[in-house]
């Protein structure tokens, strides 16, 4: 049975690449950190907006939040709560506005890129030969391919593909008629629908921290 989900979740992004037209390995890292997010990314993301916004968090009562089904959870309260503690963008601009909302995605965008960074100078990447590069396993070449993505290619990428929404799941109980952004797949389905540009805008702005190719 677990082969049978490796094999449907690797066709699955499979699907994604075709869709996205790019070469094989371009976004894996963005794929970690926005749609099939790995436990170390939320485990970091728990702790990091707990630490910054606990008390206010903590503080939360039913008159400060929206109406919204407690589906999940022992009431509404305790399922927006948990939610602001992962740093689900939807909930910090319903309960904070829309200033938060930006800030929580640029500290996802952040951590994302800084990710990208710490591998590529794991690598070498300011001084590394073409014969390093070959030597490099798939995985190592990927960051490369993903660094240069994102210099060419980010405007097109937000606008032609993480703007392209759709409910393709049952999930999305907090945006009906509106679904999730990258063809469905964004987990974080408000940074990919209305947060968007904010997204793509805060990935530009960090970019200059990824390491450069030594002149």
């Amino acid at each position: 049975m677990k082969m049978k989900l490796k094999i449907l979740k690797e066709s699955r992004y499979q699907g994604l690449y075709d869709m996205v037209d790019v070469h094989p390995g371009s976004i894996d890292l963005f794929i970690k950190h926005f749609v099939d997010i790995s436990m170390d990314v939320q485990t970091a993301r728990r702790d990091f907006f707990t630490s910054t916004f606990g008390s206010q968090i903590d503080a939360l009562t039913d008159a400060d939040i929206p109406r919204t089904s407690s589906r999940g959870y022992p009431d509404a309260l305790t399922k927006v709560q948990v939610q602001l503690r992962v740093g689900i963008s939807h909930w910090y601009n319903q309960v904070f506005g829309s200033d938060m909302a930006d800030f929580v995605i640029e500290a996802k965008a952040l951590m994302y890129l800084t990710e990208l960074a710490e591998g590529l100078e794991r690598i070498g990447y300011e001084t590394i030969t073409g014969d390093e590069f070959n030597s490099l396993s798939t995985a190592d070449k990927s960051l490369v391919f993903e660094k240069h993505f994102l210099e060419d290619y980010l405007d097109s990428f937000i606008k032609d593909h993480v703007k392209m929404s759709s409910m393709n799941t049952t999930g999305f109980l907090d945006n009906p008629g509106v679904g999730a952004g990258l063809y469905g797949q964004m987990k974080d389905w408000y940074m990919s629908t209305a947060g968007a540009d904010v997204l793509g805008q805060k990935i530009k702005e960090l970019l200059p921290m990824l390491p450069q190719r030594a002149a």
